[in-house]
């Protein structure tokens, strides 16, 4: 698999990958006669607290502004409960261990997670989030990065064709405490369609739930059911979220950040010393979670940044509910939110063939970054890859991300 140089300006934006097509050559707009409209309220809103605006001459003076309206967009900060956690069971493995535990997030639910121990430490060594994407597989939440000898061929095949490897496991072999959890919607935490009486059941989803309540628990019949219906309830899920007041967005950041307090926590980790990174649903985590906290020191989002903007004509299909901070475009750009981070360092991973978004959203996200880092006076913390492959996060990837947490935390 071969890597494009990291590019960084002032290299040409021209020399980042495929061209784009010409407008004339583009499909009809997905909302047809109504996209005109859409894009010229998406003109009128320019994104107008990015760091680049001139008023804006220092970089903290600027996150003290940004930050707490980003926080307030994502509408969901619950009373705190004391931190803890239980530990459910301790697995010893080659060259790491593996405990699982359960962190007390809010007072009404606890997140699963992993929490993997290098075999081989000195002191408080640096502590990593490593978050697993979306790919519209619900059944699995740590499993796609994590493995596990009961691991069912399907899942081996899912996860060796976007990842290669269970990536997480490397990570803690080279040295870092890597904690994974279940995001919600995902693994343990996923919706059960199975306990839905398809009678009482929206009318769409009435013949597919019949057709499950068929099908063998656990086949891969079962599972691609489950995962269909998964993806299906997923915009009842979001008019609920946003009904009872939250974002989806927000019920993930807001996991993220505690299960960042409890990895800090850990005698094992040094606090000041703390990274993440993800891919696709995992790199749109993490460019939420370094908006929202500032404790991440070195960062990766691989597959997931773009500028919105270039994602209204045909591409926002192509995404989840999960994405979506209603009314903070008009303030905040995804790349203005990951900016958040800096100085702490930042590295985006893009794929050239990735079919989830326009070239010219991937080439505009990373020349703000580029552009935002060198007005801080701090370029060499953020680099922008391109990677000639789909949508993945592949070994070769993996090292680079590595490389750039090593180097930076």
């Amino acid at each position: 698999m071969t890597r494009r140089d990291a590019l960084l300006l002032p290299a040409p934006l021209l020399a980042w990958g495929q061209t784009e097509r010409s407008p004339a050559a583009q499909p009809t707009p997905d909302l047809a006669n109504l996209h005109e409209l859409m894009d010229w309220i998406s003109r009128e809103n320019p994104p107008r607290l990015s760091f680049l605006d001139p008023k804006w001459k220092a970089l903290e003076e600027w996150k003290k502004v940004a930050r707490p309206l980003y926080r307030r967009h994502l509408s969901y900060d619950p009373k705190p409960v004391p931190l803890a956690a239980e530990q459910v069971s301790r697995e010893e493995r080659e060259g790491f261990t593996v405990e699982t535990v359960k962190i007390r997030a809010t007072a009404a639910y606890d997140i699963p997670a992993r929490v993997l121990l290098p075999a081989r430490r000195s002191g408080r060594v640096p502590g990593v989030l490593a978050l697993h994407c979306h790919s519209g597989r619900y059944v699995w939440g740590h499993q796609k990065i994590l493995s596990s000898p009961a691991d069912p061929p399907v899942l081996t095949q899912f996860r060796e064709g976007t990842y290669g490897r269970p990536w997480a496991e490397f990570l803690a072999r080279r040295g870092f405490v890597v904690l994974v959890i279940d995001g919600l919607y995902f693994g343990e935490r996923r919706l059960r369609p199975e306990q839905l009486d398809p009678a009482a059941a929206p009318g769409e989803f009435r013949e597919p739930l019949k057709q499950l309540a068929a099908l063998k628990p656990e086949s891969p019949e079962w599972l691609a059911a489950i995962n269909s219906l998964c993806s299906r309830f997923e915009h009842l899920t979001a008019k609920t979220i946003f009904s009872a007041g939250a974002t989806w967005p927000g019920l993930l950041a807001w996991d993220d950040m505690r299960s960042l307090d409890y990895l800090a926590s850990r005698t094992e980790v040094d606090p000041r010393r703390l990274g993440c990174l993800g891919l696709s649903g995992g790199g749109l985590r993490t460019a939420c979670l370094i908006g929202a906290d500032p404790r991440i020191k070195a960062a990766c989002v691989a597959g997931w940044m773009t500028e919105f903007r270039h994602q209204l004509r045909n591409h926002l299909r192509n995404h989840t509910w999960m994405a979506y901070v209603p009314g903070l475009y008009p303030q905040l750009d995804l790349p203005d939110v990951a900016a958040l981070t800096a100085p702490g360092a930042l590295l985006v991973q893009q794929c050239s063939r990735d079919s989830l978004y326009p070239m010219s959203g991937m080439k505009g996200a990373a020349e703000k970054l580029t552009r935002i880092y060198a007005k801080a006076g701090i370029p060499e913390r953020f680099r922008a890859t391109f990677y000639d492959v789909p949508h993945s996060f592949r070994p070769d990837m993996q090292e680079e991300a590595f490389a750039w947490l090593e180097k930076w935390i």
